[in-house]
């Protein structure tokens, strides 16, 4: 944590972090010399760079030349054309003719599918893949808002877009005086939405020919710049032919740095400030003869839904327990529990890093790391990170940027009734517990007595806020007068598979504590606590939250530490009838679940729809998601573009058209 904070407005980025004069006035009021601009935001804008050496601030970074030059996409193809004709780039149009006819002219000239990208932006911002010519003037209007909103600029280059490579790059590092290196590289070939997901070095794709063939060439841009700091030469890599061309130049320490620092041993920000303080890499010696050991992966945790395209998703994390004890895990992140996902930020919590001897260990390692944190609160990608590092095409190291595509069955493989059961048991006694610790009237009634004997207690749960899979509990409480473990029979099925059955297993409660629901300034905290328990003889341990809303509307979140992964379990209120439950099929796909903001309204009232029409697009976490009508009728519009809304919102209905 740093040693000290200072408030720069708004959560908006636009009045906050985007608004550079209020750094510096922060470094001035702190009697700072120096700004480190971390990897996002103003990391690679050159005017923020100037403004910050004008006023006597070392900018710990390249020169705001050098982010001129290269740190814009088109800028850097110039002037590789120019200075460094020896390294391929990929065939494009990066002219300064941004009209929307242009861009459709050039895109058809290339030849399909083209890859649209914003040239002063990076992490997936304002990209887009085309594959026809129907679709290229939306998705051309899509890219420049995006890049506009994320980077100040609506700037595009288009650039063929090859379906099968690899992403590889290079971390360089240069100085004051003349002297580059390179760190060797990074494989980030595994993406979503043409943002990383997974980062390894070594890459399992490059022999030491190719490695000097890429370094050499990321050296020698950089050479040529007169390049100063941290820096990463991005590649494509044509694995059959070993082909490779430019991508582009990130001005800035990347997200994915800590592989770099576990097999070289380096701390990479601490040579950013050694090189801004003026330090002579060649005379301090450290990058002359670094000994590279081992393998090292880096996943990215995500307030994502994977089952969902990815769309990202906010909440309050009720329980962040990283792993303490297994060698060679590093975390960083800057959650903790009851912090809160908003909507202004990147979706990412945390990235979990490990560093083993072989690649084979290294991905054991990272499967055994993930499957042991503990996040409960909010949905994110923890099982299907999991899921990569199980799947055999990864563990063999022959994948491409398809791999999710290709992988799709394998990757998104519905939970079944098998791998659910033991977490609704879980949930069921956790549940149990609580009522038992917190009963105040009838303290003395044995917890297993009812009107009617031979109807069985039953608790129904919607499992991750998918209302088509609940899942129902039998259970009955076996008295045991000898000992303070509690013996259960029970039962779990599939609600559309329920029948009268027996109940065939054997639970047995070991004493938990959970703790007391208190008010606090969010509502009701709930309960949390580490579950153990036995199902038929099998020993389990499961880590338990709860988020209450109101006495009978309760989120239970489960992390079952033999599948490795949480499961969200709403429980379903008996009490309320199946109409009150069920709401109009006209406002339920419409209600926004997230805060977001209204970016455009593509349907507006009175516009009749067919399925799958857009009907308007929103922003939440830097992503821009459209709204399909779920079925054709007329729109009847509830919100207006540049609208900040919060959760649970009605944006829209449509209604059916009466024949």
């Amino acid at each position: 944590m740093a040693d000290e904070a200072y408030h720069i407005g708004a959560s908006v980025a636009a009045e906050s972090y985007l608004d550079g004069d209020k750094l510096i006035a922060v470094c001035h009021r702190a009697g700072a010399d120096a700004l480190h601009p971390g990897y996002g935001f103003l990391s690679e804008n050159a005017d923020f760079a100037q403004k910050v050496k004008e006023a006597g601030i070392n900018f710990i970074g390249p020169t705001p030349e050098s982010i001129r030059a290269i740190g814009d996409k088109i800028a850097a193809k110039l002037f590789i054309t120019e200075h460094a004709p020896s390294i391929p780039l990929i065939p494009g149009y990066n002219g300064h003719d941004q009209s929307i006819e242009r861009l459709e002219k050039e895109a058809s000239r290339i030849d399909f599918p083209v890859l649209l990208k914003a040239s002063a932006g990076g992490g997936g911002r304002g990209m887009r893949a085309v594959y026809e010519t129907g679709k290229l003037r939306e998705e051309i209007e899509t890219a420049k808002g995006e890049a506009l909103r994320s980077f100040g600029s609506d700037n595009l280059l288009i650039e063929k877009y090859f379906e099968s490579i690899r992403h590889v790059e290079v971390q360089i590092f240069g100085d004051k005086y003349g002297n580059v290196y390179h760190i060797n590289e990074r494989d980030c070939s595994v993406q979503r939405r043409h943002q990383k997901v997974i980062e390894e070095t070594p890459s399992p794709a490059v022999d030491e020919t190719l490695r000097e063939a890429m370094t050499n060439a990321a050296v020698e841009l950089c050479r040529k710049l007169g390049y100063e700091g941290a820096g990463t030469a991005e590649f494509i890599l044509d694995e059959k032919t070993k082909k490779f061309y430019f991508l582009e130049l990130n001005t800035r320490l990347q997200v994915e740095h800590p592989v770099t620092e576990a097999i070289s041993g380096l701390d990479l920000v601490e040579l950013q400030i050694l090189v801004a303080q003026g330090v002579n890499l060649k005379q301090l010696g450290v990058l002359d003869n670094v000994q590279f050991q081992g393998h090292s992966i880096e996943v990215r945790l995500c307030a994502e839904d994977p089952e969902n395209d990815f769309s990202p998703r906010t909440g309050l994390i009720r329980k962040w327990s990283p792993v303490t004890d297994i060698p060679g895990v590093r975390y960083d992140t800057g959650v903790e529990d009851g912090s809160e996902i908003s909507v202004f930020y990147d979706s990412m919590i945390a990235k979990i890093i490990v560093h083993a001897p072989t690649r084979a260990e290294a991905v054991r390692r990272m499967a055994g790391a993930l499957s042991r944190t503990v996040i409960l609160g909010v949905t994110t990608n923890q099982k299907f990170l999991l899921s990569i590092m199980n799947n055999p095409r990864f563990q063999s190291g022959t994948f491409d940027t398809n791999f999710i595509s290709l992988e799709h069955a394998q990757l998104f493989s519905r939970r079944t009734v098998e791998q659910l059961q033991s977490s609704i048991i879980a949930a069921m006694l956790f549940e149990w517990s609580i009522q038992i610790d917190q009963r105040v009237n009838l303290r003395n009634v044995q917890s297993n007595w009812r009107n009617i004997k031979w109807k069985v207690p039953s608790k129904k749960y919607v499992v991750n806020n998918d209302q088509d899979t609940q899942f129902q509990v039998e259970y009955e409480f076996q008295p045991n007068l000898k000992g303070s473990n509690k013996q259960f029979q029970s039962a779990a099925a599939a609600e559309k598979d329920k029948q009268k059955v027996e109940l065939p297993l054997h639970v047995t409660l070991y004493e938990s504590h959970f703790g007391q629901q208190t008010p606090g300034p969010q509502g009701i905290q709930g309960c949390s606590g580490l579950l153990r328990c036995s199902i038929e003889g099998s020993q389990r341990y499961f880590y338990i939250a709860e988020d209450v809303r109101d006495i009978n509307e309760k989120t239970y979140f489960v992390h079952d530490f033999v599948q490795g992964y949480p499961v969200t379990l709403e429980k379903v209120d008996r009490l309320k009838s199946t109409a009150a439950s069920s709401e109009d099929d006209r406002v339920t796909p419409y209600t926004s679940s997230m805060p977001c903001r209204i970016l455009k309204i593509l349907a507006p009232t009175g516009t009749t729809v067919k399925k799958n029409d857009p009907l308007l697009s929103i922003e939440s976490m830097k992503t821009e998601i459209k709204v399909l009508s779920r079925h054709e009728g007329v729109v009847t519009m509830r919100v207006e573009e540049n609208q900040l809304v919060d959760a649970r919102v009605l944006l829209c209905q449509v209604d059916e058209v009466k024949k």
